[in-house]
């Protein structure tokens, strides 16, 4: 077991001041195994990719992707998991809230067969009423339109395989998802539980906008039954409108209309915001269609200390941007 490789994957955005921490107490788990560490620096607009070389130069183990913007977490994780030579790969958080003595857990798991193990959050470590209720049901309305079961609180804090690490690599789409990607492979899977920690450096970086987001991939990515919803609406109001139409008719030859307006404007209005929300879920899985056609890279490096495996091309990744002032070859 101790000839095996682990790799660690850290997404990173703003996280200078908990670098050093993160790295330390990674360094105390993982001491009798063979590991190594990749950082990817998701466009930080503070010190965190000068923390990372820093740390890259003090130790052999530490591996580090510095990406040319922002490109978001899920692309992060894409990133280091594309760069990662493991035989497994840990992916986590560089907040410090879930706690990296979980991966020895994980990595017993792993060892008795199970392809992907999910770590689940037994609390919150910034309890919110609205937040639990709302992860609740997003979970279980991701649950029922999927084709498979989705794990309840299971962030993307996880170990997965190899063959499931080169699986993902081969999917260059831009819609990431990696939590619904790894319950929708159906490999053996496993949880094991921890206590997410209070953020103790910093504030969190993904904001409700970035929820949101991320809410809306999942479900998008994985089930095309809001389009059939849509569908489903569309045809009833429009049996609703047909028979309301033979009512208005035989009204009108009965000669008991009453005249009034608040009515058919409530009517218009309502009928007008559901074919709102008709075009919305059309809109959003067009908007999908156009970025995976477009083919655009998920991510754009900028710098990073990771050589290419004997036997991989540079076209293997994503391109890198080169350095500024280097020759373009």
């Amino acid at each position: 077991m101790n000839n095996l490789l682990i790799s660690v994957v850290i997404p990173c955005y703003n996280e200078a001041e908990n670098i050093p921490l993160l790295l330390s107490s990674i360094f105390m788990t993982l001491k009798t195994y063979n590991y190594e560490i990749i950082l990817v620096n998701d466009g930080s607009n503070d010190e965190t990719q000068t923390e990372i070389e820093s740390a890259s130069k003090k130790s052999p183990y530490i591996k580090y992707i510095n990406f040319s913007r922002n490109f978001g977490h899920q692309a992060a994780l894409k990133a280091g998991i594309d760069h990662a030579k493991g035989d497994c790969v840990i992916t986590i958080d560089a907040d410090l809230q879930k706690p990296p003595e979980t991966m020895l857990e994980m990595i017993t798991l792993w060892t008795e067969g199970h392809d992907i193990v999910t770590a689940v959050c037994k609390n919150e470590g910034q309890p919110s009423l609205i937040k639990k209720m709302t992860s609740t049901a997003y979970y279980w309305l991701l649950s029922k339109l999927a084709d498979h079961q989705v794990i309840p609180n299971g962030a993307d804090f996880r170990l997965i395989d190899r063959r499931i690490v080169d699986i993902i690599r081969n999917m260059n789409g831009q819609n990431l998802y990696l939590r619904g990607l790894c319950a929708w492979s159906g490999y053996r899977q496993a949880t094991t539980f921890y206590r997410e920690e209070n953020r103790k450096i910093g504030n969190t970086k993904y904001s409700f906008k970035n929820m949101l987001n991320l809410a809306s991939n999942g479900i998008t990515s994985f089930s095309i039954k809001p389009l059939r919803f849509a569908l489903s609406g569309g045809l009833f109001f429009a049996i609703m409108a047909f028979f309301y139409g033979i009512y208005a008719l035989l009204m009108v030859w009965a000669g008991s209309t009453v005249p009034g307006w608040a009515s058919i404007v409530a009517s218009i209005v309502f009928l007008s915001g559901i074919q709102l929300i008709v075009l919305g879920v059309i809109g959003e899985y067009i908007g999908k269609l156009y970025r995976e056609v477009s083919q655009r890279p998920a991510y754009l490096i900028s710098k990073t200390n990771i050589s290419i495996s004997p036997g991989k091309n540079e076209s293997d990744f994503f391109p890198e941007i080169p350095e500024r002032g280097s020759a373009m070859v």
